[in-house]
């Protein structure tokens, strides 16, 4: 199958997709406030709008196929897809701009993350909010993430480099992360810390064992999540320019996106072939782990695609046993490709 193009929706740049893997249906956001939804052939079903509002994060639930999950300004809405023409529920409690939406496992509660750095937890029976996370983020709080496995706790990422482990039952942070400090040993001239490590996506494999960290440095940063605490395992170096995704696909199936075009695969399960790659020291010669972390993604990488725009979002799916993503950029189409041979 070669490269499908969903088209006619949007005016304005695409800032986020999703697929629904029982329907194959395509849920979009842009610029100037568009949401479409798209049927699995790629044509468009409906068209919702809200002027002077970009939509930034669409979501399809995984145990209701008819209901999607969107983000509008500083708004959550929720769809029923056999009923798009109108939200069922609004959720008006964010102080800024929602950039991520994300749910539980059981779909108990949304979490949504905005400019002004807080985090609010929204239950979705009864429909209003349940905590507020809050004075950890310095900055935009850009992605969330719930930690499967564990159902209170959520980890957070931001343009103040930072990732929070946050209990949200209580609420209290667990831990957190510095990239800055993560890395400020890396002295290599290839650009990887021309930019400081803002965190722009985050993503955890179903058998909860790892957590990748997409950041604007042009790493991908891998934790381990097997224990309570989480831990810096690796980084994979292979984007030039800032990383805007990372989602897996499977336990160790690892695909991102950035702003240099690219969309790469990444097996992870390699990794364990490097012997050097048993805990990762923090406090180490620099020197050694940067060595270490480059085998480490020379192994890893997969395969490697090349996009005409930057990557705003993506959104991988299986399609007649294929491995396919949805891909969206700075135009205002949606671009559906394979990522696997038959």
């Amino acid at each position: 199958m070669s490269a499908v193009t969903l088209s006619g929706g949007h005016q304005a740049s695409v800032l986020c997709v999703d697929v629904q893997p029982s329907t194959g249906q395509v849920a979009s956001g842009s610029e100037e406030g568009d949401l479409c939804l798209w049927s699995s052939a790629g044509e468009l079903i409906n068209k919702y709008t809200r002027p002077e509002t970009d939509c930034t994060s669409v979501l399809f639930s995984r145990l209701k196929p008819t209901t999607l999950y969107v983000a509008f300004g500083a708004n959550v809405l929720i769809f029923d897809t056999d009923h798009p023409q109108e939200p069922k529920h609004s959720f008006q409690c964010n102080l800024d701009e929602v950039n991520q939406v994300q749910v539980d496992e059981k779909e108990e509660f949304i979490a949504a993350c905005d400019d002004a750095g807080e985090i609010k937890i929204l239950g979705i029976s009864e429909l209003k909010v349940y905590k507020t996370l809050r004075f950890k983020h310095t900055n935009i709080c850009s992605t969330v993430l719930f930690r499967l496995g564990r159902p209170w706790e959520v980890i957070s990422g931001g343009l103040d480099c930072r990732m929070v482990h946050w209990d949200f039952s209580k609420p209290k942070c667990l831990n957190q992360f510095n990239m800055q400090e993560l890395h400020a040993t890396s002295n290599d001239d290839t650009g990887y810390m021309v930019n400081p490590p803002f965190i722009h996506h985050l993503a955890m494999n179903k058998t909860r064992s790892l957590i990748a960290c997409a950041l604007e440095n042009g790493l991908v940063a891998v934790f381990d999540s097997t224990a309570k605490n989480l831990k810096e395992k690796f980084c994979l170096h292979a984007h030039e320019q800032g990383v805007s995704q990372v989602h897996f696909s499977s336990e160790n199936t690892l695909i991102s996106g950035g702003n240099d075009c690219r969309i790469i695969v990444w097996d992870l399960s390699k990794a364990e072939e490097n012997q050097a790659n048993e805990g990762f020291c923090l406090n180490g010669d620099s020197s050694v782990e940067d060595r270490r972390n480059e085998s480490i993604t020379e192994l890893c990488k997969a395969h490697t695609l090349v996009h005409p725009f930057k990557v705003n979002w993506l959104a991988p799916f299986m399609r007649e046993g294929r491995l396919h993503v949805a891909i969206a950029d700075q135009t205002s189409n949606i671009t559906i490709k394979p990522l696997s041979a038959s």
